[in-house]
This record gives structure tokens, C-alpha cells and sequence, in this order.
């Protein structure tokens, strides 16, 4: 059998080789097997919010697979005004017959960065994170997760310096516990996998 092919759509810069670490990690780690990650098309946050926009996103990259997997759509929550993942990516779910390839959105609530700070302990294995790094208590209760991993960290935070880095040592299974948004990546993963 094939490897499935997952194409992935991002916002930023960062999460363009964060997200190929992510979901091959998390493929093989909760579906025990490997995947082929596409490369990533982003869609900068404003471009992602209007759904013509996203339209053409998801037809190029459905565009990508070929035989088993799909698109993943990975968006930051951090709209002022709508507080759930989950209506958020209800709102984004693309018109029936837009592709013919299986389609899942991920919402990071509120910033892809809650998920480091839902697994802050496994991050201390990295050198720019300090020694007693540990996760707030509900790690996506509050807006500005880059402030909250700032503060855990030696240096300054810059997503395309460490988002990738910290993509491959987090500790899956605690950011799993500490994180619902997370374990919908992992769902999301495990069925465009499947």
C-alpha cells in the first residue's frame, strides 16, 4: 500500500516546516505510519479568513494527492470574536464538490504556540528553554502563547527558528492530555492517515 500523501495549509512562516515535522510525528507516533507530508501552501491570516481564498488553497493542494490521505488545514483561533475551534472550523469547511479528496481543519486555539506550552516540561531538552519551564495550568485559557513560551525561554521566541525545533521534541502525549485543539490535530491526522 501506497504512502497516504497529506498536503497541508498553514498561516505562517513558521508553521511551514513545523507542520511536516508535526504531522509525520504524529502519524506515525497515534497511526503507526509514515505519511508523505506535501509542501506546505500558506495562506497568510487575512488570505485564510476569506473562503475564495481558502477555496483556491485547498484545490491546489488536493491537487497534491494522489491516492489515500487529503488536505489539512492548520489556522491559528485567535479571532476576537469567536472563541471555539470548533465553530471556527465549521465555518470553514469547504462547499460540497469542491474537491474529491477528504478535507480536515484544525483550529490551534488560540496560537499553534499553546500547544509547546501544553508540553513546556518535554521542551527543557532544548537549549533555549529554560531549565524550569513548566505549562500554565490550562495552557490554551489564554491569548498570547508567544508571550507565555517567551517567558519560559533564554532567548527570544521567533517561529522560524523554533517552531519547527520545539514541533520535534515536544512531548506528543502531554500536549495530548493538556490540549483539546491538539487532540484534534491528532484525530484530524489519524484520518486523513487512515
Amino acid at each position: 500500500m501506497s504512502l497516504a500523501i497529506i498536503a497541508p495549509i498553514v498561516e505562517g512562516h513558521g508553521e511551514m516546516p513545523a507542520v511536516r515535522v508535526l504531522v509525520s510525528r504524529v502519524a506515525a507516533e497515534y497511526a503507526g505510519t509514515a505519511v508523505r507530508v506535501e509542501q506546505p501552501f500558506r495562506l497568510d491570516s487575512a488570505k485564510m479568513r476569506k473562503p475564495e481564498e481558502l477555496a483556491k488553497a485547498i484545490r491546489v493542494q488536493s491537487a497534491r494527492v494522489r491516492g489515500h490521505g487529503g488536505v489539512l488545514v492548520l489556522r491559528d483561533g485567535d479571532d476576537k470574536d469567536k472563541e471555539c475551534p470548533v465553530e471556527l472550523a465549521k465555518e470553514m469547511v469547504p462547499a460540497p464538490g469542491l474537491v474529491n479528496v477528504p478535507v480536515e481543519i484544525v483550529i490551534a486555539r488560540h496560537e499553534y504556540e499553546a500547544w509547546f506550552l501544553a508540553a513546556a516540561e518535554s521542551l527543557r531538552t532544548h537549549a533555549a528553554v529554560r531549565d524550569d519551564a513548566e505549562a500554565p495550568e490550562d495552557p490554551e485559557a489564554r491569548r498570547d502563547a508567544k508571550g507565555a513560551l517567551r517567558a519560559i525561554m533564554n532567548e527570544p521566541y521567533r517561529e522560524t527558528l523554533h517552531q519547527a525545533k520545539f514541533s520535534a521534541v515536544m512531548d506528543l502525549r502531554l500536549a495530548e492530555r493538556r490540549s483539546r485543539s491538539f487532540r484534534r490535530m491528532i484525530h484530524a491526522v489519524e484520518l486523513l492517515a487512515g
